[in-house]
């Protein structure tokens, strides 16, 4: 069922408690329905989307700015599904190298994350050379406010509740005992057997140590809550001219097609030998945008600055040998780092009493030597194949900057996971340290951020965290 109201529900029938409603704590409370378990999504903003909720999002950055806080997530049911690309593959095995778990822990959820977010189960990769493979991506079209709506609505199984904002936790001997929530203008107490965060790679943190601040003793002092934050820094790489007979000739049956958008990601070799983080390429055939006579002048003007006779025979074959002008953008990895954090903001607190965030964030340089290496390499491989000709964005050829296509939508970090609590957060079963009964879901839990957008991860580690708590409730 669906409600505006905690007092419609008899609440000691849902033994598991979801704050959010976006793809972790939808994707949780679905399989736990398949278990027989109740579950009550507790949403903070409303079936659509408003101002005045989305205010609630609003934050500091200081340091490398990125895409505004209040723009790069959605405060509404569906959470930042509303507005995701889609883009879904699962991460890589090297990506898991620090983490407590490895691939092999979220592989039995591979094909149920898929028919959660109805993709086919098939994410090719094929070897180029030692530096590169190419890798292919399903893309998702589930808004799961659309598609889980009506299933929500008549579920016996789970209630979500819409406008409450859970505001902090409150517990004692290891246990959460309930939550404070705000609802129809009134303080309400939620109690529960389990209680999950599910709200996004920037409040997972925020209510965490909101929670800290108020319920004093209840959270580990030394858990680094709302530290290593990471997101995927997308870049415009450069362009260039590729054949795609040469490159489909040069490939064979290795190759797995060259499209519109053609991904190709480094190998995790690649990234050892050069010291550099992972990233994926995606070529973009221009006249996906524009008219295609004017870009191809513009690509070929580009390549001749920096190989004037291969740009001239360019302008006598380009159409001849089935030539293609691409952009070629980058979304690359950024390293975890203490001290990119989310710690309250004291001074600026929304209508519930609750600090908004300051995010404190600053790239390092290794994205910005990652383009590069990965560019030249590339360029370089084009070359000796006599494929084509890539021109190497200036700022990343001379290490200066990195040009933003976009920044600041993967939220990772904050609530990491791992054995450690002087590093981590959650253990491998997403547990809080030290707390029996509160679990984080989502990106937040994120180790590492690799190059792979994180939703579909989310949707794995969403399922695996359903049978944890069933597991456990089946023992008690």
């Amino acid at each position: 069922m669906i409600s505006n109201n905690l007092d419609s529900l008899q609440l000691d029938k849902f033994p598991v408690i979801i704050f959010g409603s976006g793809p972790a704590g939808i994707s949780t409370a679905l399989e736990l329905e398949k278990k027989n378990i109740n579950s009550i999504i507790i949403e903070a903003g409303n079936e659509n989307y408003s101002e005045i909720s989305q205010d609630f999002y609003k934050g500091k950055i200081i340091g490398d700015q990125i895409m505004p806080l209040s723009e790069s997530r959605l405060r509404q049911f569906g959470g930042t599904s509303g507005l995701w690309g889609g883009t879904c593959k699962p991460l890589e095995d090297y990506t898991f190298d620090l983490w407590p778990i490895n691939n092999n822990d979220l592989k039995p959820y591979l094909e149920r994350a898929c028919e959660i977010l109805d993709i086919k189960n098939q994410f090719r990769k094929t070897f180029i050379n030692k530096s590169f493979s190419q890798i292919e991506f399903q893309t998702s079209r589930v808004n799961f406010a659309e598609k889980y709506k009506n299933h929500l609505r008549g579920s016996d199984k789970i209630a979500l509740v819409l406008n409450t904002q859970l505001s902090y936790l409150v517990g004692e001997n290891n246990n959460i005992n309930y939550a404070i929530c705000h609802s129809d203008a009134q303080e309400k107490k939620i109690k529960g057997k389990y209680f999950i965060l599910s709200c996004g790679g920037i409040e997972n943190s925020r209510l965490l140590l909101w929670t800290k601040n108020k319920t004093p003793g209840l959270l580990n002092e030394k858990l680094p809550i709302g530290k290593y934050w990471m997101n995927h820094p997308h870049v415009l790489g450069g362009r260039g001219i590729l054949s795609r007979k040469k490159f489909e000739n040069k490939m064979r049956e290795n190759f797995l097609g060259f499209t519109d958008l053609t991904f190709i990601a480094t190998t995790k070799k690649f990234v050892n030998e050069q010291k550099i983080l992972s990233a994926y390429m995606y070529m973009l055939t221009q006249d996906v945008f524009r008219n295609e006579k004017v870009i191809d002048k513009e690509v070929v003007k580009d390549i001749m600055c920096v190989a004037p006779k291969y740009g001239e025979k360019l302008i006598q074959t380009f159409h001849k040998e089935s030539f293609r002008c691409v952009n070629i953008n980058l979304l690359l990895e950024q390293e975890p780092s203490e001290d990119n954090k989310i710690v309250l903001n004291q001074n600026k607190k929304d209508k519930y009493g609750i600090p908004k965030v300051k995010l404190f964030y600053k790239r390092s340089p290794k994205p910005l030597k990652t383009a590069k290496v990965f560019l030249e390499e590339f360029a370089n491989f084009c070359i000796e194949n006599d494929l084509g000709r890539i021109a190497i964005e200036e700022n990343i050829f001379n290490l200066e900057y990195l040009k933003l296509v976009g920044d600041g939508g993967h939220h990772m970090g904050g609530t990491r996971m791992g054995n450690d609590k002087k590093n981590s957060v959650v253990n491998s079963e997403l547990r809080v340290h030290d707390v029996n009964n509160l679990y984080v879901n989502g990106s937040s839990n994120f180790v590492t951020g690799g190059y792979t957008n994180p939703t579909f991860a989310i949707v794995q580690l969403a399922i695996r965290l359903a049978n944890t708590i069933s597991n456990s409730i089946k023992k008690t």
